[in-house]
């Protein structure tokens, strides 16, 4: 999705160039105006999007490795529990 748009965001920037470039003479730069800012909201959600991704990776790493550590102890607590019930 992020690559998607970060390609959208270039390609609106290229036509916004190209539409500066063929109004440089004639001075009527709302297209070009209207594609760069396009491209820059473009930008941006790819951005916040990669950001929301790699912080929702990291933190489910980090809530497994917690559950990955706290398991050992569960195991231990269950075991001591079985001999006591065996006795």
């Amino acid at each position: 999705m992020r690559i998607f748009l970060f390609i959208l965001s270039v390609l609106s920037l290229l036509l916004a160039a190209h539409r500066f470039y063929l109004a440089e003479h004639t001075g009527q730069h709302k297209g070009g105006l209207f594609f760069l800012l396009i491209g820059i909201q473009l930008l941006i959600a790819a951005a916040l999007i990669s950001g929301h991704r790699e912080e929702h990776i990291s933190k489910s790493l980090t809530e497994a490795d917690k559950e990955d550590r706290k398991e050992p102890g569960r195991s231990v607590v269950t075991a001591s529990e079985e001999q006591e019930k065996k006795s």
